[in-house]
């Protein structure tokens, strides 16, 4: 079974290679127990002979320790323990329980949880539950005083013997409410003044003589709103928009539907406009000034001297932009697509991470060829997600998508573990050939 081993190397601290008193060559060589250690106190025989003894302490009888020769086994029994050997900080007792003859003793911030079963009053955690029945009002007579002549407060839930007295705060009607009184005990209906007289569809207004709600002399039936009397406008940025008919004062004088406009319509100098001219009284056509001879899907500019638009020797056919001449591109340049490079012979990047197989939406292998004498054919350093391990391989063909490596690049990784099986690197490092040096006692491992 593959795993992480420890591999020894010249400096590591092994006794075999120091030959130093934890390399234990026989019982009779020397101190059998130089290596035992109990709370932190060295366990040393005082000769080549010595005996590691085990005893009871102070728990006395309550605790039996038994050796075992044929299966060199210690086996220790616990039957019980005195009282005051122990410092709980939580007791569980079963049976019978804790008779009147004796005590339990809290701390300060101790708890006690407590239950009888035949009992009418249970204490459960931090709170004391009372059964149906438990506890009559003669039981709690002395504790509430007089019934009647106590108050309570909170919220309540439940039926109540007895007379209720509440006292609300006064609430009445005000501006445009119809006058109206509540005292709590009866129920009692709040209205808009003058809502009932209001017409259906009729938009409203406020009639501060009367205080309600009147009609006005506008309806909306949901698509038009209608005006039995004029509509005035005040204001520089009042606007109606729609359609219109009839007649109109002011700026639109004399005017039912359309009509001469009062300012002319001209072409601006130098603007790129053949030049035109519109008073409202007859169609024209407006053109771009060059229009007619510009080449088709050419890319067009502007020429100030003609004051027109010229061809330039960019062309847009609608799936590729094609120039024929030289090109600056002063700012960034970002291609989404796929970029061809022809004639390049040096490659520079100016990034610190470069992203291969960006069009991929699936695992994959992918690297870095090196051709060597034939076209697209050389040695190859890439990934391999079959192992999800980085190797190599030679004689490869650059337009293959999958590759076979020949070796594999071995990993190094470090924690503070000293043993990496317990607690070590991620599981995609337990790989053939892969290293682990601890930074605690810098062992070093290889996984094999």
């Amino acid at each position: 079974m593959a795993t992480w081993k420890k591999v020894a190397v010249s400096g590591s601290n092994i006794s075999q290679f120091n030959n130093d008193a934890g390399y234990l060559t026989s019982e009779v060589a020397q101190h059998a127990f130089t290596t035992a250690s109990i709370n932190g106190v060295d366990l040393l025989a005082d000769d080549s002979q010595g005996k590691f003894n085990i005893v009871t302490g102070s728990l006395g009888t309550g605790l039996t320790i038994t050796g075992t020769p044929g299966t060199d086994t210690i086996t220790f029994d616990l039957s019980n323990v005195p009282n005051s050997s122990l410092t709980n900080s939580s007791i569980y007792i079963s049976g019978s329980g804790i008779s009147n003859e004796g005590s339990v003793a809290l701390g300060a911030t101790a708890s006690i949880d407590v239950q009888v079963d035949d009992s009418t009053i249970e204490i459960s955690g931090d709170q004391l539950q009372i059964k149906d029945g438990g506890i009559g009002t003669t039981q709690i007579a002395d504790s509430l005083g007089t019934i009647g002549e106590n108050s309570f407060t909170g919220s309540f839930s439940g039926s109540f013997t007895g007379d209720v007295t509440i006292d609300l705060v006064d609430l009445s009607e005000g501006t445009g409410i119809v006058p109206f009184t509540y005292d709590g005990n009866s129920t009692t209906t709040v209205a808009i003044s003058g809502a009932a007289a209001l017409t259906d569809n009729i938009i409203t207004k406020w009639d501060a003589t009367d205080g309600k709600f009147v009609d006005s002399s506008l309806t909306d039936n949901g698509t038009t709103i209608t005006g039995t009397t004029s509509i005035q406008l005040t204001g520089a940025s009042s606007n109606l928009s729609g359609s219109f008919s009839g007649s109109f004062e002011g700026d639109g004088s004399g005017l039912t539907g359309v009509g001469s406009l009062a300012n002319a319509l001209t072409d601006t100098a130098g603007g790129g406009l053949t030049d035109f001219s519109f008073d409202g009284s007859s169609a024209v056509n407006i053109a771009v000034s060059g229009a007619a001879d510009l080449s088709n899907n050419t890319v067009v500019k502007w020429d100030n001297t003609a004051n027109k638009f010229a061809n330039t020797i960019a062309t847009d056919n609608g799936s590729a932009f094609t120039i024929t001449g030289n090109s600056l591109i002063t700012g960034d340049l970002t291609v989404q697509g796929t970029a061809s490079f022809q004639h390049n012979e040096e490659l520079q990047v100016a990034d610190r991470f470069v992203l291969f197989a960006s069009g991929s939406n699936t695992t994959g292998d992918g690297g870095i060829v090196v051709q060597q004498g034939t076209q697209n054919i050389g040695e190859l350093f890439a990934y391999d997600s079959a192992t999800t391990r980085w190797g190599l391989t030679s004689s490869f063909d650059a337009s293959n998508t999958a590759y076979t490596p020949d070796a594999f690049i071995a990993a190094v990784s470090t924690l503070a573990s000293t043993d990496p099986n317990t607690t070590g690197p991620d599981s995609r490092y337990d790989a053939v050939g892969n290293i682990y040096v601890s930074s605690g006692d810098e062992s070093i491992w290889i996984y094999s």
